[in-house]
């Protein structure tokens, strides 16, 4: 499935964020979206991502030429992101359970296990620690393991590395090398010195 957005913008009012901007990611390619802080990275994500509408322009998921709009779509769609809320209360293998179920797909214990050490948690060790009290970095791995669970054809990470140390960053680029592989398009917003993995970038 391809990610295309053509003649985008998104203003705010009177200010323009994004755009004029056309792009394309096919499956099994990584487009990185660098920038400084305040120059539009998240806005282009979470309106490529759907959760904003475009002020002018499209943007559309291909797949053997239909297209459907990202709202249209969301089953298709994996997306990690800073204001990314999981439930606070539950395990963090209770929460991939619970999404896992909401997607269809009937998961044990076991799974949520094995989902978490391949993400480099120790399944045990935060096994009846609810998700609050684990650590930035910790809560950012589960979201990993969530917005992949359903194996979605296009993955959104903004800002995926934020609060990772080094061995959190090399967890993301496992994580991002898996979906490529899988064939998604990927497309991950960082700073430009966090997107080796990308094939292609933008600049805002």
């Amino acid at each position: 499935m391809d990610l295309i957005a053509e003649n985008l913008t998104r203003s705010f009012g009177r200010r323009r964020i994004v755009g004029p901007l056309s792009l394309r990611v096919a499956p099994g390619t990584v487009l990185g979206v660098a920038g400084p802080n305040g120059s539009g990275k998240t806005t282009l994500v979470r309106t490529l991502a759907g959760l904003l509408r475009p002020s002018t322009g499209a943007v559309f998921l291909d797949e053997a030429g239909t297209r459907r709009a990202p709202r249209d779509a969301s089953g298709s769609i994996g997306w990690v992101a800073p204001d990314l809320s999981l439930y606070g209360e539950l395990t963090a293998s209770e929460n991939l359970r619970f999404f896992a179920r909401l997607h269809g797909r009937p998961a044990g214990a076991e799974w949520a296990d094995a989902a978490l050490a391949e993400v480099g948690l120790d399944p045990k060790r935060i096994a009846a620690t609810p998700l609050h009290a684990l650590s930035t970095g910790q809560r950012q791995r589960v979201k990993l393991v969530y917005a992949t669970l359903h194996e979605p054809a296009v993955l959104f990470l903004d800002e995926p590395s934020s609060n990772l140390d080094e061995a959190g960053r090399a967890v993301v680029a496992a994580v991002v090398a898996r979906q490529r592989a899988r064939g998604v398009a990927v497309l991950a917003s960082n700073d430009p010195g966090d997107l080796a993995l990308a094939d292609e970038r933008v600049t805002l």
